[in-house]
């Protein structure tokens, strides 16, 4: 019998180091629990309000909080900012974060006239059928592009004149959950400003500064913070694909409804509302859309995280058309009938090599290391990509010790294919070359559909931080040697290195048993463990999903 007996607890041991590797870019979502204490205004922010907060637009947006969390008269827990009001609750197990109607709720039931529908939408003015209002120029881009009817509510009003607290006459233009201010001394971009309506209605009894550490006493535990990302506002004439994504996807754009032929101008909006340029330009084609015009951008792991959009506007006809796509480090819900897909048999190597993971969204950082070289021979290292160009890694970063040698591949800003990393010595001219795929394939964040086991189970199927999952698995030829693989809701495909040995009977997990920890900061979503007799062929599919307990 060949390969050598695993322990789950040595299976699981070696999966937390190479999660170690993998998680650089899941690391600050883990800390969005944490509370963070604001001195301007003497209050908390944590859990899912923290993460609400930070990810849809900070201080510009909903301003400082104004109080604890606490619980309402009907039981609900709120937390109150200056322009904002954030309440809580769970929809099928998942924390939701929603928004206070607070522009309903200061007009006090006046009534707005209502307007006629546009001719025509245009770049300056848009109808609002919902509501039957226009959107016009700053007030419109600022909707349009801060989270329209997700973060504002749709429009109660069409711009009107009122006198605000400098005691000037100001336009302004109520939404279902804020209102909008024009001030016209401001510099530009800083012209539309949101009214601090939080704190003209928040309970005065709750805003009393608490120091940190001292929460109020009504406060109730902090609720799990979210770990699917929000949802992106619709597009306009457009649509951005894939719709959010980690840093290093690549976000292709199209759009629809220009002139025939004309020039296209493409600019991005990033969360900060700065305009950046696009290297591309478009012509619209014969049916005056852009699908033919291979526009995209692949973000870079210094991309902020946060809501971008993709922006196009006619040359003649002053067509416009927006998308938006959402870069966050949160993993998506995944396609559950990709998650058992075998890669590794096409993905060829070379000499005395590794590679971790096998496969994985574009932005991740994968570990290449060889042996076999001169114990002092400098080793070069490149990656080649999809479309056979070659890329040096820079020498000081291959890490050489006794023949064995290893770097870290970053993969930032390339897009999904099959790639290539080689390990060279300069002098022996060995090699250690391993494919990688960048590939979604995998992904299976919160809310992906888990899959069916195939010959084997999972229990509990439903895991929480700090249980334990059995592994069981069955079908195999007596004392033939099983590969193993696993994936995980942020993408990776990680080939073990070495094979379990089925059992007498054919089975795996039962003596000895593969009983699999699971760490407290483990990542939610769909886990899947695979097994593959290597002489019988015979395959072994089981999921778990892990989730936090409710609070």
């Amino acid at each position: 019998m060949t390969g050598r007996m695993w322990s789950g607890r040595r299976l699981w041991a070696t999966l937390a180091v190479v999660m170690s590797l993998l998680l650089v870019v899941v690391m600050p979502t883990q800390a969005q629990s944490d509370t963070r204490f604001f001195t301007e205004t003497g209050h908390s922010l944590r859990g899912a309000f923290r993460f609400f907060w930070e990810a849809n637009g900070t201080l510009d947006i909903f301003g400082y909080p104004i109080t604890e969390e606490f619980r309402d008269a009907d039981g609900t827990l709120v937390q109150w900012f200056e322009r904002a009001r954030f309440a809580y609750s769970e929809v099928g197990g998942l924390p939701v974060v929603t928004l206070g109607n607070l522009g309903v709720e200061v007009i006090q039931g006046k009534i707005f006239p209502k307007s006629p529908p546009l001719a025509q939408d245009t770049a300056d003015m848009r109808y609002i059928p919902q509501t039957q209002h226009v959107l016009m120029y700053g007030f419109k881009t600022t909707w349009e592009t801060r989270g329209a009817e997700q973060i504002f509510g749709y429009p109660i009003s069409n711009e009107v004149p009122e006198i605000l607290d400098d005691g000037m006459w100001h336009t302004v233009q109520y939404f279902e959950k804020a209102r909008f201010e024009y001030w016209p001394d401001f510099a530009p971009g800083q012209r539309v400003r949101l009214s601090l309506l939080g704190r003209r209605l928040a309970p005065p009894d709750r805003m009393a500064p608490v120091p940190p550490g001292g929460p109020d006493p009504q406060t109730t535990p902090t609720p799990v913070a979210p770990t699917v990302p929000a949802p992106v506002p619709p597009g306009v004439n457009g649509q951005a694909s894939p719709e959010h994504g980690p840093p290093g996807t690549t976000f292709t754009f199209a759009a629809t409804g220009f002139t025939p032929g004309e020039h296209v101008g493409i600019w991005l909006t990033a969360p900060s509302q700065a305009t950046v340029g696009l290297p591309q330009q478009a012509t619209a084609d014969s049916q005056g859309s852009l699908a033919t015009a291979q526009i995209s951008i692949t973000s870079g792991l210094n991309f902020p995280e946060g809501l971008y959009s993709f922006n196009a506007r006619g040359v003649q006809s002053k067509h416009e058309a927006r998308a938006f796509f959402r870069i966050t480090t949160l993993a998506t819900p995944g396609d559950p009938q990709k998650l058992g897909r075998l890669i590794h048999d096409q993905l060829p190597r070379q000499g005395q090599v590794l590679i971790m993971p096998l496969a994985a969204p574009p932005g991740y950082t994968f570990f290449l290391g060889g042996a076999g070289f001169q114990s002092d021979e400098p080793v070069s290292a490149w990656v080649t990509g999809p479309d056979k160009q070659s890329h040096a890694i820079d020498p000081a970063l291959v890490e050489v010790s006794g023949g064995s040698a290893q770097v870290l591949v970053n993969t930032d800003g390339l897009p999904t294919g099959v790639y290539l990393a080689v390990l060279q010595g300069q002098r022996s001219k060995v090699i250690a070359a391993a494919s990688f795929m960048l590939t979604r394939d995998f992904v299976a964040g919160p809310g992906t559909v888990r899959p069916a086991n195939v010959n084997g189970s999972a229990t509990p199927a439903d895991a929480v931080p700090g249980s334990l999952v059995q592994i069981r698995g069955q079908g195999f030829q007596a004392g033939e040697p099983v590969e193993v693989w696993t994936t995980d809701p942020m993408g990776s495909y990680v080939l073990l290195p070495d094979t379990l040995t089925a059992e007498r009977d054919g089975r795996i997990g039962y003596s000895p048993a593969i009983d699999l920890d699971v760490p407290n900061d483990i990542l939610e979503g769909v886990y899947g463990i695979h097994f593959r007799g290597q002489q019988s062929k015979v395959r072994v599919d089981v999921y778990f999903t892990v989730t936090q307990p409710t609070p």
